[in-house]
């Protein structure tokens, strides 16, 4: 169930807000190192080292394991690796708490770190696919009762079982750079969240998406 998308097109935005093309949940709002520019379709937000978009903690943005999540986006990435870890998407368990929830560039390669906050600590998934560089790619990210996989345009490229159960990432959703780390520099465009942890086919339907 799709309980929030970002379009990120120009009818969504309000000054530095973005909003819910869903309609529930609340606006993005855009720190002054982001901005809307033309993008894959339509618009996309545009994010250096210090930009971000934040989505504000509401409790239908409160994902379970229970009930299982996805999170799906396209990502064009437009910096070679910089030797430090740069965020796409961050959500704590709670404002200023644990990372609940994490999407990472690694440090010297253009390689995908995952990653949940569980009872026992965080545990990991590292993709075997490598992004290319200042090309779009559509990336989900879906949690069950069972594990965390990764897609990569469409495809399963890896699942790791769960052994604990995954502390509920309930605080904010930031997009691009932490409150303490730097983002990454690039492009970000169709972010989806899901009440539901959706299957190959559904993922593979988000990324040959265009609009109407």
């Amino acid at each position: 169930m799709l309980i929030a998308h970002w379009t990120f097109d120009v009818g969504t935005v309000d000054g530095r807000r973005v909003a819910d093309a869903a309609g529930a949940a609340p606006a993005a709002e855009l720190n002054d190192d982001a901005e809307i520019v033309p993008g894959r379709d339509g618009e996309a937000l545009s994010l250096g080292g210090s930009g971000r978009a934040v989505i504000p903690a509401t409790p239908q943005l409160v994902l379970s394991q229970v009930f299982g999540f996805s999170v799906t986006f396209f990502v064009q990435v437009a910096e070679e690796p910089t030797g430090e870890w740069r965020s796409l998407v961050y959500k704590p368990v709670a404002e200023n708490d644990a990372r609940g929830l994490g999407l990472w560039l690694y440090p010297d390669a253009m390689r995908l770190r995952v990653q949940l906050f569980t009872v026992k600590g965080p545990d990991y998934a590292d993709s075997r696919a490598r992004l290319a560089l200042g090309e779009w790619v559509h990336i989900a990210f879906v949690v069950d009762a069972a594990g965390m996989s990764l897609y990569i345009n469409g495809r399963l490229d890896v699942t790791v079982p769960l052994e604990h159960a995954v502390v509920t990432p309930a605080g904010p959703i930031y997009l691009g750079s932490e409150p303490t780390k730097p983002g990454f520099g690039g492009l970000l465009d169709d972010f989806r969240v899901y009440a539901s942890a959706l299957g190959e086919e559904a993922v593979r339907s988000l990324a040959d998406y265009r609009s109407p």
